[in-house]
């Protein structure tokens, strides 16, 4: 067989032009994207204080079911190997949950009777 040795490579101003242009690029989008992130930190924020002040809202024995179930659910997407950002998103409802029941006085041993 026969080897191709005619090879078509770009002259090395033309690569680091296209090098630079990437970086500018790469640069640009996450400037971009940085710019965004107070706007979507305030949002996350909010929605976190209206889901507080939901279950805030729950009588005794809902704040206890939706511990259990965002508990359930948390250790299911454990137990099927889920990655852990999402594992910590489920955990999330969770945590708001136990801090209600929490400030509540409602302690585990209700869960039990």
């Amino acid at each position: 067989m026969a080897k191709n040795t005619h090879q078509t490579l770009e002259p090395p101003d033309e690569t680091a032009a296209s090098a630079d242009a990437i970086a500018q690029t790469l640069m640009d989008r996450g400037r971009a994207v940085a710019d965004q992130l107070p706007d979507v930190v305030d949002s996350a924020r909010e929605m976190v204080g209206a889901a507080q002040g939901q279950v805030d809202d729950l009588s005794d024995q809902g704040v206890l079911a939706a511990a259990a179930f965002s508990a359930g659910i948390a250790v299911g997407l454990l137990l099927a190997g889920a990655p852990r950002i999402i594992l910590a998103l489920a955990l999330m409802p969770t945590a708001l949950t136990v801090r209600s029941a929490m400030q509540r006085g409602i302690r585990p041993s209700g869960l039990v009777n």
